[in-house]
């Protein structure tokens, strides 16, 4: 069972839905405002629940379940159509939904860009991207913020400094402009998606993002500059030199492009929203904000060398998981704890209620870094899934660590922040779990 905090009397409870809180018809019509309120108890306490509906998803909580789903059967229950349909503008052919064969050459390829030794030579991008934000806050006259808007700004010149530099034909300011409207137009949850049946041999959708052409034109002026430009040690490098160590075969332009846009979409949604919540915990935590501020005073040679700030942006990431949900679909007629699984049902995993769990976690409610902290983690790795789970877990997961990590210390190291007294908390779904209300601060730049 993971450790409590010593701590204890500094007792943190951040504001979120709570299980079984509203009678069952209210509980489930909260769903249509967001998916984690019309969770009801069952979801944080027994190892499955379907809705008593014919047809309904079965939510599957369980570590050994969410395994068989993710892991052991995962060819059993692949993705589906409609996560397919809301993905493919982003991703294309690339890594994410890549069929077998093409995704095992990708993996295998990308895998050696995106290992920890790899991910260590990008830390000067992430503390310059960190250090210009805390000049653009000296300049601020009041110091007022909306955190989140201000974590989408610094990871999305964090994604252009180490994914897409280096090129004269690259246009920044096009691009960013591009991509907002890009962000903006995927982010919507077409009724198309929901009316088209879900079935898992559901034909290729086609892409009908009105911006994604301008952005991949964007990236292959820079794909073919850097082909023959010296190497400046970023991502860009590490995936054009990545080979599958069993083939030799690298990523063609095609993929590269494909599978830049889909990192650049994935690590901004997602690090944004997770840097965001982790911001917010350490500003209304005294003793978390003043144990990272000592554990930061002196930095080590290597800024990962920092497991406190890694455990609060474990536990940020366990209370407010960006990626909230999973969707999977079953190919065949199956049993899953008793309840019976048609082929073409789709199967749900709750990240948000699984982190939550009390058969796992102690106090699930509470904010407690050390649960992450000296042999602390969840019995199982299914328990915890802030990257998902299986063959197909996030390749960019110790990207991610790597630069929330060095963001976070190197802006508290020249910064203090609070949370504004008018500041209204609760999280909202989307395509991440991001603040409903955002999130206003104060920062004042030491």
């Amino acid at each position: 069972m993971p450790k409590v905090s010593n701590e204890s009397r500094h007792r943190f409870q951040p504001p979120a839905p709570l299980p079984g809180k509203l009678p069952a018809l209210f509980q489930g019509l909260a769903t249509f405002r967001s998916q984690i309120e019309g969770l009801p108890e069952a979801a944080f306490t027994e190892p499955a629940w379907q809705p008593p509906l014919a047809g309904m998803p079965l939510f599957v909580m369980a570590p050994d379940l969410v395994r068989r789903v993710l892991l052991t059967e995962a060819d059993l229950f692949p993705a589906g159509d409609l996560f397919t349909r809301m993905m493919r503008p982003v991703w294309g052919d690339g890594l994410l939904l890549a069929k077998p064969d093409s995704w095992r050459v990708q993996r295998r390829a990308t895998a050696e860009a995106f290992r920890p030794g790899a991910v260590e030579q990008l830390t000067p991008f992430f503390e310059a991207a960190a250090n210009q934000t805390l000049q653009r806050w000296r300049a601020l006259p009041d110091g007022q913020v909306d955190i989140f808007e201000e974590m989408k700004r610094l990871t999305f010149d964090v994604i252009l400094d180490t994914m897409l530099s280096g090129a004269s034909a690259f246009d920044r300011d096009a691009f960013a402009q591009t991509a907002g409207k890009f962000f903006a137009d995927i982010s919507r949850i077409r009724i198309s998606y929901i009316l088209k049946p879900d079935a898992w041999h559901a034909e290729r959708p086609s892409i009908d993002s009105p911006h994604r052409a301008a952005l991949q034109s964007h990236i292959r002026k820079l794909v073919a500059e850097r082909r023959n430009a010296p190497p400046r040690g970023d991502l860009v490098d590490l995936l054009m030199k990545a080979r599958d160590p069993e083939t030799g075969e690298g990523l063609s332009d095609d993929l590269l492009c494909d599978n830049l846009l889909g990192f650049i979409m994935a690590g901004y949604e997602t690090t944004s929203t997770a840097l965001t919540w982790t911001l917010y915990l350490v500003a209304a935590h005294a003793p978390t904000r003043e144990r990272l501020r000592d554990e930061a005073a002196d930095l080590p040679g290597n800024v990962q060398d920092l497991p406190f700030a890694r455990a609060v942006i474990s536990e940020a990431m366990r209370l407010y998981p960006p990626a909230f949900l999973l969707t999977r679909v079953s190919v065949q007629d199956t049993e899953m704890a008793g309840h019976r699984v048609r082929a073409g049902q789709r199967i749900n995993i709750p990240i948000y209620a699984i982190h939550q769990g009390a058969a796992v976690w102690r106090d699930p409610h509470a904010f407690d870094p050390s649960r992450f902290l000296d042999g602390g983690a969840p019995p199982d790795r299914f328990a915890y899934l802030p990257f998902g789970g299986g063959p197909r877990i996030c390749i960019g997961a110790a990207f991610a660590m790597a630069e929330m990590v060095t963001l976070l210390t190197t802006l508290l190291r020249g910064a203090d922040i609070s949370l504004s007294p008018d500041a209204r908390i609760w999280p909202q779904t989307g395509l991440a779990l991001y603040p409903r209300h955002g999130m206003p601060m104060r920062v004042k730049v030491r």
